[in-house]
């Protein structure tokens, strides 16, 4: 994979793993490192991202670096991006620094944007707040079903 160079002290920071047998819906905030291997979708906040190969991720994505593996769809500002030829991003992308391997899948927008200006004009998508109404709804009814 291509690689771009960090600027993270890797001593300092921790990491944070949503797991292969995790799906997760709503709004993260990291200040570390996360690594997804699992089902993501919301909001991701964080200070590097890193999508595993296996893992799916439908999210608006705000990190200072963004190493891409598996299958992303949404939007993502980031200083620097890597994706990888076992990649698939689908969406809006605003970067400063890029690094795409040969065979990696893309459908998006592609925005140079080193001043973060374009991002900040950038409309944010659909809010998760419908997801959030769904699994309300569906817990109820499993409780409702469990009282029976």
């Amino acid at each position: 994979m291509a690689k771009l160079e960090k600027n993270t002290n890797q001593g300092r920071i921790s990491e944070s793993v949503i797991g292969s047998d995790m799906e997760i819906v709503g709004d993260i905030k990291c200040n570390g490192i996360m690594r997804v291997v699992g089902k993501l979708k919301g909001t991701i906040n964080c200070s590097e991202l890193i999508v595993e190969e296996d893992a799916i991720v439908n999210a608006t994505i705000s990190a200072n670096s963004v190493s891409v593996n598996g299958n992303v769809s949404g939007s993502i500002k980031t200083d620097a991006v890597e994706i990888s030829s076992s990649a698939s991003f689908n969406g809006m992308l605003f970067y400063k620094r890029i690094a795409i391997d040969s065979g990696a899948n893309l459908e998006a927008k592609l925005n140079y944007d080193p001043s973060g200006e374009k991002a900040r004009k950038y409309v944010k998508p659909k809010s998760i707040e419908t997801d959030s109404k769904i699994i309300k709804e569906e817990t109820q009814t499993m409780q409702n079903k469990l009282e029976i």
